[in-house]
């Protein structure tokens, strides 16, 4: 606890200050001050006779400052230090002593502190956005494709083509050297770029960015292009033909002058929603790009079958004028700090002239499995399976050769891509793990080896790499028999772990862990006959974990009366344990999912489930039926009541007190009887003919003898126009009258 001193302490303090004044000191040292842009400290000792006084800008601060310098330099040597000169050192105490230290802005630093991430809030919402982003892109391509396909569009294009060029878009195969046949396809393809240039002129530039990748800053900025913005199909047709237009325009007629020769072309577009893994609050990045870096590289472009050699061609008609067949990397995927800004290379869709759509991003991105896949929506299980229903649905024809051939071709670039060359890389790799990142319950194949060496330069070590093909993973002799397999005789262990204790912690106590090969079906015993007897636990139950461990001759009967049924019958029965449920506490309870029987037990065992759901359901109409019954009993007993009131005492009827105002007793004549509307709409001046009594009417008021809830209820609809009938016929068969 911290207490205050008393003065005298601080008296003791000074006597001891002036008696040291007159003993030599040794000089002070002080760490060797180091160039940094923060502002200095600034101290002041002056003599005075006021009293002590300390000014500090920020306690806080100060202190947050000097446990982070004395953290950082928590090891120091006395080299460090340097001595103080003389001049600085005042062997006398002046008197009081007044100290004023300049910080920093308070805000400025906590300002730097601040850390430029994202809420989770927003973090949700960005991945749900780039999704929503992604399936407009995906049908903006597919309505673009739809739209080169007009047929009168390509009769008018494919005049511009020579017929010599038409005769190069289809060689004849030449069977000694189907080399010759791909060279004449490709002159054809070039000498189509070449009068497709001639043909078009670009005249128009993009709107804002266009189609390429736009920061998280611009998309909650509104956009004020409107329907004047969008380009229908009637003016795309037109600045085809004409020749005029942007870049991505131009690409898209490219494609439609090739599929008027008839030619196997495929629309090609490199998908740019927004980056959600991109997690900062405020962008850092310059929105401004250069058009000369931005439109380096393009975002249609096109690609050609080559029936030959049995393999798609790149051409790229407007950018980079360039035809490929990709091996390793291709030209068209963006490189370069500035280009890839606005053109992340993630998701490239193909759209073919059968309405086909096919993700074709592996043909373009070389390093796809360490660096490409991250920015993907399908790099967790649940965006991959929307992304695939998503292409799934935009995909309108059967599957052909040609996508056995493109399959094979992707799986060839998966194995050519080769080992990245640093950790991030390698990071949950598809295909490579390091040493130090197996598991407790992995080990290497016996027998493998690693596939390559990591050079960690800043840590000075070589780290192995293996292919995870050659990465077992073990299980102990529990978690096998719950896959329903056990362990062979005179099988060995591989790794031996520290058992998991149910509060989750290591205990002293090794587990042993098993390969598959290790282990084979279990085979349960089957049932004796003919009483149907089944082997058990010792809790009277059969473990179920899978199919494969139902004994042969029996029969796993799933049902919440199954026991009850298999009981009555006085049959041999199981309890099937499917599996265990975790509390809280680290409890865990069996999960009963029906019953084991032998099968030629299973049709009784049916049908009993069947005459034991409807004994439940006649019984649960019999608790409804009990219910209603006790209702109409209360609300008879209320009826009987009210009856016996209104012919003892006569019906109430609300008085007016004479010093109310005209228009009071106006507005009371219009909520006459408490609120609810008046019976026949008479007043307290004309009685009701049928019962000419005088008396109050104890209906419109049914708290003046006590009776409210569903009572209250019951003079509510009795006093309405149209619950008078319903109430009159009601009494009538009571054979009570209001007279009685």
């Amino acid at each position: 606890m911290e207490q205050k001193l008393p003065p005298e302490y601080f008296k003791l303090i000074r006597d001891v200050l002036r008696e040291k004044k007159d003993e030599p000191e040794r000089p002070l040292k002080r760490k060797r001050s180091k160039p940094a842009s923060k502002e200095k400290e600034v101290v002041e000792i002056k003599s005075s006779s006021e009293p002590e006084i300390i000014d500090v800008g920020s306690t806080d601060d100060l202190f947050e400052e000097s446990a982070s310098q004395y953290s950082e330099d928590d090891d120091y040597e006395s080299e460090d230090f340097e001595d103080v000169t003389d001049s600085l050192v005042t062997p006398e105490p002046h008197g009081d002593i007044t100290v004023s230290v300049e910080t920093r802005d308070t805000k400025n630093r906590s300002h730097k502190r601040a850390r430029n991430v994202v809420s989770n809030q927003e973090r949700h919402w960005r991945r749900y956005f780039h999704m929503a982003y992604l399936l407009c892109l995906c049908v903006h391509g597919c309505v673009r494709n739809d739209w080169i396909n007009d047929v009168k569009l390509g009769k008018k294009l494919c005049k511009l083509v020579p017929e010599k060029v038409l005769q190069q878009l289809h060689p004849d195969k030449d069977e000694e050297m189907p080399l010759r046949s791909t060279r004449k396809l490709l002159d054809g393809l070039k000498s189509c770029m070449e009068v497709w240039n001639k043909h078009w002129k670009i005249t128009r530039a993009y709107k804002s960015t266009g189609c390429y990748m736009k920061l998280w800053d611009e998309i909650k900025t509104p956009c004020d292009e409107g329907i004047s913005g969008r380009l229908f199909k009637k003016a795309f047709v037109k600045q085809i033909l004409r020749g005029n237009g942007d870049r991505d325009v131009a690409a898209q007629g490219f494609v439609a002058l090739l599929r008027s020769c008839n030619v196997n072309a495929r629309l090609v577009m490199s998908l740019q929603p927004p980056d959600f893994t991109d997690l900062k609050a405020t962008e850092t990045r310059t929105a401004f790009v250069s058009p000369a870096t931005l439109f380096k590289f393009p975002i249609f472009w096109c690609e050609v079958w080559d029936k030959f050699s049995k393999k798609w061609i790149t051409i790229d008609a407007i950018n980079l004028k360039t035809i490929e067949q990709i091996k390793t990397q291709s030209k068209l995927e963006p490189r370069g700090s500035g280009s890839c800004q606005r053109n992340l290379l993630r998701y490239v869709i193909g759209f073919d002239r059968k309405k086909g759509c096919r993700d074709v991003t592996r043909r373009y991105s070389h390093w796809f499995n360490c660096k490409c896949i991250r920015k993907r929506i399908t790099k967790d299980i649940s965006g991959d399976k929307w992304y695939s229903t998503l292409l799934k649905r935009l995909h309108q024809r059967k599957r052909t050769r040609m996508d056995d051939y493109e399959d094979e071709y992707f799986e060839q670039r998966n194995e050519s891509e080769g080992m990245p060359d640093n950790l991030q890389d390698l990071r949950n790799h598809p295909r490579y793990v390091l040493e130090k990142d197996l598991k407790s319950n992995q080990v290497i194949r016996p027998g493998g080896k690693e596939c390559g060496y990591l050079n960690v330069h800043h840590k000075k070590e070589l780290l192995k790499v293996y292919e995870k093909k050659d990465i077992l993973d073990l299980k102990s002799a529990r978690q096998w028999y719950m896959d329903g397999k056990v362990l062979k005789v005179g099988s060995r262990s591989l790794k031996s772990v520290p058992r998991r204790s149910r509060s989750g912690k290591d205990s002293d106590e090794m587990e042993r862990l098993y390969r598959m090969e290790d282990t084979e079906l279990y085979v349960p015993p089957l049932a004796s006959q003919p009483e149907g007897r089944i082997v058990k636990n010792t809790f009277e139950n059969i473990e179920v974990f899978t199919p494969s461990m139902i004994p042969a001759n029996c029969v796993l009967i799933e049902s919440d009366v199954a026991v009850k049924a298999a009981r009555f019958l006085q049959i041999e029965y199981a309890r099937a344990v499917t599996g265990f449920s975790f509390e809280r506490g680290r409890t865990t309870k069996p999960i009963i999912g029906g019953v084991v029987v032998a099968q030629w037990f299973k049709e009784a065992v049916l049908y009993a489930i069947e005459a034991l759901k409807d004994i439940i359901e006649e019984e649960e109409d019999e608790k409804n039926e009990v219910a209603n019954l006790t209702r109409w009993n209360f609300l008879l007993v209320k009826l009987r009541i009210k009856s016996e009131l209104n012919s003892t005492y006569g019906r109430v009827e609300e008085q007016i007190s004479s010093g109310q105002s005209p228009e009071k007793e106006d507005e009371m004549d219009e909520m006459e009887g408490g609120g609810f509307l008046a019976v026949g709409n008479q007043t307290a001046e004309e009685p009701a003919e049928e019962n000419e009594t005088e008396d109050p009417d104890p209906r419109v008021d049914g708290n003046r003898y006590g009776q409210s809830g569903q009572v209250g209820q019951i003079l509510q609809l009795e006093n309405t126009q149209d619950g008078e009938d319903s109430y009159d016929e009601f009494m009538n068969e009571l054979d009570i009258s209001d007279s009685e």
